[in-house]
């Protein structure tokens, strides 16, 4: 299956949603995405996250690993 051209604030968009839908993971106020060589290419980029202090931080991480999971095998990030 081919991966989608996405942009980076669409990503960031998507991330959010899905890292929102896992239980004790509705405290999640942003996310975004770092690129490693600061362009992106490929699979070379990381999310990070900023909950509220009623967030579980367990469940976060849990939630942070397997969006990142799905997402890497869905998309590619478009240059800038």
């Amino acid at each position: 299956m081919a991966k989608a051209l996405i942009s980076k604030a669409d990503l960031e968009r998507i991330a959010l949603q899905e890292i929102r839908s896992f239980p004790g993971s509705e405290h999640v106020l942003s996310v975004e995405i770092e690129c490693e060589t600061g362009a992106p290419r490929d699979n070379d980029w990381r999310l990070y996250v900023i909950a509220n202090d009623e967030g579980d931080l367990d469940r976060i991480q849990y939630a942070v690993k397997v969006a990142t999971d799905r997402l890497k095998r869905r998309y590619d990030l478009r240059p800038s």
